[in-house]
């Protein structure tokens, strides 16, 4: 990471609260009470399972200062509704430790992993005496509707924590009752099972090494699905090292509101507009803000620069509450495009005075060059199951959009569109979706992508409503090279006339229509290719209006477009 360039008043600050938190640290923290996770394996038609799982949950009961537990239903050795509730997180945990039989129980991820018979409270309690560097608190909130599940997690070391490691929040139902035995084994009660891993099946990867007094907020949330009762809803976290598989602490779910450590701490969360390649040199970088501190947080001032040029200023005002969020937009700043850029961003003030922790304040963004084409470019667009929600547009540095597409008729087709761009310039992808949830992933399989000859652009799948990509189109001269083959428009420019020249296959429906800049349709022809091969199409265009015209081809599921010039 490149070190930011602080003022020196900025530096000495800093350096006395660093002084401040090392003086805290050696005298106000410990390691902390560890909490032994058991993580076991089951299922509802395992034979042994019944034998095995109430003396477990007795122990449970019996100890809950000591243990917790997420109990993973497994897709063997028959039918368990549990496990086909949530089929890709309990396989996800199963294949981490290597499970091949059930019952199998995992205490701390690396402490004992067998059948149960090899374990018992004497192994929990000698778990137990290693001090965890790690505090856990969790809080959940059910939303309004009762259909989404909240879930904070406060982790804060109380002794340096090295390795990796990650973070995961479980959603569990504590208790789920079957008046019949939904197995083949008989049993009818089960406890803690595991409904949901957040915020993936991976966890999340925390930032490491962790001195003591570091901190990290995490939130995360649950539509949720399948659930027998939902007041049994509860939440265990945990944090392990995914090499070793040490679980380092847990915690159960907390009654007692989270509090902050700190009062005036801002957290400077995530760039929300920040593209990896860009060739136009000023842009308004967008950052999302929580406020991590017990009082409202009312001011921020915030410097920022792009490599070493000049260093920006801004100050926002507002009054955002522990855990409030927000997005603030930066005025522009300008910059020398290099080779590799970094762009700096850091809280300065909170509250009129220092950020009471720092080391969450600081955003730092690389970018390159963008890359170099051609006028002569070409989208792909495979629509999802919404279609009529995907536009696109290619958009010049003065805002001229030059290029554009959508909303498409049909799902599940990929619609291909060409033009030549009209002049040299840095131009801007843009693909929209109006649902929010790009061309994936529970909403069908679409993707998008931009070619210019063999160079990609951009392509993907995943978006909310929007993604950008930049380009720097370099060529000259504004010869129509088609990328595909089987489709041109010629001469270009033109004046009385154009060609529209295509290979049709035997039987295939041909649409082609040329529409103006205002997008109204001034030509348009339906028409059945009779016979395989080249087929031209003559026009009149000596009563068109001069400027840019889009003619568009439709073969089959295969859309080209491309822009001509008329000219007079």
């Amino acid at each position: 990471m490149q070190q930011r360039h602080l003022p020196k008043t900025h530096i000495m600050k800093k350096i006395a609260l660093s002084i401040l938190l090392i003086s805290l640290t050696i005298s106000g923290f410990s390691q902390s009470q560890r909490l032994v996770l058991l993580e076991h394996f089951t299922q509802a038609s395992c034979g042994p399972c019944a034998g095995v799982n109430p003396g477990l949950h007795t122990l449970l009961v019996a100890n809950p200062t000591k243990l917790t537990s997420i109990m993973y239903h497994t897709s063997w050795p028959g039918y368990d509704p549990m496990y086909n509730h949530n089929t890709v997180d309990a396989a996800a945990r199963t294949s981490y430790y290597g499970v091949t039989s059930v019952p199998n129980s995992v205490l701390d991820g690396n402490y004992y992993n067998g059948h149960p018979s090899g374990w018992n409270i004497n192994t929990v309690n000698l778990r137990y005496a290693v001090p965890s560097p790690l505090n856990i608190t969790l809080n959940q909130q059910l939303s309004a509707g009762n259909d989404t599940l909240f879930v904070t997690m406060l982790i804060e070391a109380t002794a340096d924590v090295t390795g990796p490691i990650s973070a995961y929040m479980a959603v569990i139902e504590k208790h789920i009752h079957f008046n019949t035995a939904p197995g083949s084994n008989g049993e009818k009660d089960f406890y803690n099972v595991m409904k949901k891993l957040l915020p993936t099946k991976t966890g999340i990867s925390l930032p490491t090494p962790m001195s003591t007094g570091d901190y990290v907020i995490l939130q995360s949330y649950w539509v949720l699905a399948n659930v027998y009762t939902i007041s049994e809803l509860s939440v265990i976290g945990f944090v392990q090292n995914p090499t070793t598989k040490e679980v380092h602490q847990s915690a159960n779910l907390s009654l007692t509101p989270l509090t902050a450590i700190h009062d005036n701490d801002v957290e400077l969360t995530s760039f929300t507009n920040m593209i990896d390649k860009y060739c136009e040199t000023a842009f308004s970088p967008k950052i999302a803000i929580r406020n991590n501190g017990n009082s409202p947080l009312t001011s921020l001032d915030i410097k920022y620069r792009v490599n070493d040029g000049e260093l920006m200023s801004y100050s926002w005002t507002g009054n955002l509450p522990f855990l409030g969020k927000t997005e603030i937009e930066l005025p522009e700043v300008t910059y020398d495009l290099l080779a590799a850029n970094t762009l700096t961003v850091y809280a300065d003030q909170v509250n009129q005075g220092d950020d009471e922790y720092f080391k969450n304040d600081t955003l730092v963004h690389s970018f390159l060059p963008a890359l170099q084409a051609s006028r002569n470019v070409q989208v792909k667009i495979r629509t999802d199951n919404s279609p009529e929600e995907v536009t696109w547009e290619i958009v010049s540095s003065t805002g001229e959009i030059v290029f554009a597409g959508g909303p498409y008729p049909e799902a599940g087709v990929v619609y291909t569109e060409e033009s030549v761009l009209p002049y040299d310039d840095c131009y801007e992808f843009r693909v929209y979706d109006t649902g929010g949830n790009g061309l994936c992933c529970g909403n069908g399989t679409g993707f998008y992508s931009l070619k210019s000859g063999s160079t990609t652009i951009a392509q993907g799948t995943q978006f909310g409503d929007l993604v950008f990509a930049q380009f720097d189109v370099v060529s000259v001269g504004l010869e129509n090279n088609p990328l595909a083959t089987g489709f041109k428009v010629y001469p270009n420019p033109a004046t009385g006339q154009i060609f529209i020249e295509y290979a049709a296959n035997l039987n295939n429906t041909v649409k082609i229509s040329v529409s103006n800049q205002m997008g109204q349709v001034v030509y348009l022809t339906d028409a059945i290719a009779r016979d395989n091969g080249n087929q031209i199409l003559e026009l009149n265009t000596s009563n068109w209006n001069p400027g840019i015209y889009m003619v568009r081809f439709e073969n089959g599921n295969e859309v080209i477009s491309r822009k001509v010039t008329i000219v007079k």
